[in-house]
């Protein structure tokens, strides 16, 4: 394509997904997608400068405000967007401009802000009383949204200081107000929102009040407009300032001084924000002195004394190839999307879950369609919703199988349920999802049996059911012979195998496979039970009466527990040695971690993580995810990277090796 024709595409591409974004709250592309393209363009225009225009979207901030339903109002002062980054490297580039502009003046010192996701707003006062808000709309000109600002609570009417002054902030809907606005919008039949981004920018621009209010949103305020004025000579003052007159901020303004500085607290917010209860898609750094604001100057559409810097994206957008569908261990039949591969929370994605064929029809979701993906809970991927207004009339509809792709049975879906099911006992990929359940760190953490040697045993005959892994030995000298295996592979493996006879009888039971019961009611039925007989003997009613048990899971432990393949199972792992009962004094035999709090990191030696954390919470512990003035021990492993350089900064951080942690648990 020649560089004209790009140019111009480019261009048609940002203009259309700008109007969605700004004017119809909808997302077309992610923001690093359209990060990508602005960059592209701006890159091209550079090279290209005989087409370069000045309506050109690198000049635009914001909205174009076509078919506004609000009042214009000019700005006063210009509300100029930030530039983005994406690295500490970039980082290190804006500090370096602007000590070159400075040229031999003091180096400057930086604050660190949290960067809200959710719709700019300009407010303001006179004589201290609220008279106007105005949103950011194309920089120069925005919505006169007075009305509608009034209704949100944390926008103060009236300052505590009769004074005349402009303040600018973010307008966001609370995480908690978004939750329960989405879960009444299913109740409802109506469409839920993508973000709580979207649902503020729909909230502030709706015609009716009353329904501002009712959304319940919030407002963060950042900025002083002309606080020289005011006497401020820092941003970090302009915080101060607004605090002291009434007006809510995120109270997160860190004054730094270096590159190292900044490295650090930017690693710690990207797992701080997630206690937040507001959405944040980066942290904003600011030069402090506002005296040199006016010295580096601005950009047609952002200020060179101010840069954002964009945390990994959570939701992203791709192109949906295709559909698979994968059978698990109890016969559940799983539609997974084949995906253009692309970057989610700082790791590549090529397959994200669709849950079940019903949630593919509610979507409406296509071959072909270009879709949002996000990571749920910050670990597995899944579809969000298709793009429709990118639709091209080629994507194609996606049907139900009607086999099994695996075994070729008929598939059956149970009255009342939403998911297929093989109901062949004999089913391949049945099978094998049984015994890499049983295998599982949180089953009985065979270590060397994973998905790959399962396949192999279970094609050679060495595995027919799960007994099989506990006579394993009987095969050695045929598996040290196969690819990839070996003497001390093999040796390894049997050692695993002889070790997990040691496990816990709660660790046995969730091991088994019993539909309904996960890791949380394995453990209480083996609290409960305290051995298998009593477990097997227990009625329907009897289950009942468990606290945390109900009609699905007792039926579903109950109807086990009378099917004599499984009885002749557990009489075979019996015999092999494994733990079917527990000891009275199990639960937690001394609550020597009450009330205290760890984190791992690092490579362990001796124990996997999942083992350390739960000998934590055995003992009374609680497991973090991050390093805070509120963990107490860092327990650190080889080769212990940002979590435990962190973890120094703080004192009151207990840091020990695992080796520490276990004497304490020995009580020597």
């Amino acid at each position: 394509m020649k560089k004209e024709e790009r140019i111009k595409k480019l261009r048609e591409l940002i203009e259309k997904y700008s109007y969605y974004y700004y004017t119809l709250n909808e997302s077309l592309v992610s923001d690093i997608e359209f990060d990508k393209l602005l960059r592209e363009l701006e890159e091209l225009e550079k090279e290209n400068p005989q087409y370069t225009m000045f309506n050109s979207p690198t000049n635009q901030v914001g909205s174009s405000l076509k078919n506004t339903k609000f009042t214009k109002v000019t700005h006063k002062e210009k509300m100029l967007s930030l530039s983005n980054s994406y690295n500490i490297g970039e980082i290190e580039d804006f500090i370096k401009r602007v000590d070159k502009l400075l040229e031999e003046r003091k180096k400057p010192s930086y604050v660190l802000e949290v960067k809200l996701d959710g719709l700019s707003i300009s407010v303001t006062y006179k004589g201290g009383k609220l008279v106007q808000g105005v949103t950011r709309g194309d920089g120069m000109i925005g919505e006169d949204v007075t009305e509608n600002i009034l209704q949100i609570q944390s926008i103060p009417k009236i300052l505590k200081e009769k004074i005349d002054i402009e303040v600018r902030g973010e307008i966001v809907l609370p995480i908690s107000r978004f939750i329960k606005i989405n879960e009444k919008r299913l109740v409802d039949g109506e469409e839920i929102f993508a973000n709580p981004r979207n649902a503020a920018s729909g909230t502030l621009r709706q015609l009716d009040p009353e329904i501002v209010k009712e959304r319940g949103l919030d407002c963060y305020f950042y900025f002083v407009v002309d606080g020289e004025k005011y006497g401020l000579k820092s941003h970090s003052e302009a915080f101060e300032m607004l605090e002291r007159l009434g007006l809510k901020t995120t109270k997160i303004a860190e004054v730094l001084s270096s590159v190292d500085e900044i490295d650090k607290r930017i690693e710690y917010w990207k797992d701080a924000r997630e206690k937040l209860d507001y959405e944040t898609d980066g942290m904003v750094l600011k030069v402090n002195e506002i005296e040199y604001w006016s010295i580096l100057g601005n950009t047609t559409k952002s200020p060179r004394w101010a840069i954002a810097y964009k945390f990994p994206a959570k939701q992203v957008s791709t192109k949906l190839l295709d559909i698979t569908w994968q059978v698990g261990r109890t016969g559940k039949v799983t539609p997974v999307a084949e995906l253009e591969e692309v970057e989610v929370s700082g790791s590549k994605v090529k397959r994200a879950s669709l849950h079940n064929f019903d949630e593919i029809v509610r979507k409406d979701i296509k071959i072909g369609d270009k879709v949002f993906i996000e990571k749920a809970a910050e670990i597995i991927p899944q579809v969000v919703k298709p793009i429709k207004e990118l639709r091209t009339g080629e994507e194609r509809e996606i049907e139900a199988p009607k086999t099994c792709p695996i075994c070729g049975s008929s598939l059956e879906k149970e009255e009342g349920l939403v998911d297929l099911r093989c109901i062949n006992e004999s089913c391949p990929a049945k099978i094998q999802g049984k015994f890499e359940y049983f295998v599982s760190r949180d089953g009985m953490n065979i270590m060397g049996l994973g998905q790959k040697i399962v396949e192999r045993f279970l094609e050679l005959g060495y595995l027919k059911d799960i007994t099989d892994i506990y006579n394993l030995s009987q095969y050695k000298e045929e598996i040290e012979k196969l690819e990839k295996m070996g003497k001390k592979s093999v040796e390894n493996l049997l050692n695993s195998i002889e070790e997990s006879k040691k496990r816990d009888y709660s660790k046995v039971l969730y091991s088994l496979g019993i539909p309904e019961v996960g890791k949380f009611l394995a453990n209480l039925l083996a609290e409960e039970s305290k051995n298998i007989e009593t477990l097997m003997k227990m009625t329907v009613e009897d289950l009942l009466l468990i606290n945390g048990v109900g009609d699905k899971v007792a039926e579903s432990v109950y109807n086990f527990f009378k099917d004599e393949k499984n009885i002749e199972m557990i009489e075979k792992l019996k015999s092999y040695g494994l733990n079917f009962s527990q000891e009275k004094e199990s639960k937690v035999e001394r609550n020597v971690f009450e009330g205290k709090t760890f984190l791992v990191t690092g490579k362990l030696v001796k124990f996997s993580r999942n083992e350390i954390k739960e000998e934590i919470e055995k003992f009374g512990g609680k497991n973090l995810s991050a390093v805070s003035k509120n963990l107490n021990y860092l327990i650190v492993g080889e080769s212990a990277g940002s979590k435990l350089k962190k973890a120094q900064e703080i004192e009151s951080i207990k840091i020990i090796t695992e080796e520490e942690f276990f004497k304490i648990v020995k009580g020597e």
